[in-house]
């Protein structure tokens, strides 16, 4: 039973990990991605896997994916 504890320690932790999908610099609304970059829904990319789950850092004005981290993190706060 230890391990099963130990396993359900680790993927909490991974879950609440400081990853740019929980922090408050992304912008989750895909619409301000394809807003930000002109020309990008003309080539269709705004929609595609060419972006999947990436968005706009508010931050550093950069796309970012899920996984990504960065010094600056700021946890999103609860509405």
């Amino acid at each position: 039973m230890a391990g099963r504890a130990a396993d359900t320690a680790d993927a909490h932790a991974e879950a609440c990990a400081p990853r740019c999908a929980s922090c408050r610099y992304r912008a989750e609304d895909r619409h301000s991605l394809e807003q930000s970059v002109p020309g990008l829904t003309a080539f269709s990319s705004g929609f595609g896997a060419s972006v999947a789950d990436s968005r706009l850092c508010r931050l550093h004005d950069q796309l970012v994916s899920p996984g990504d981290v960065c010094a600056r993190f700021e946890v999103v706060l609860a509405r």
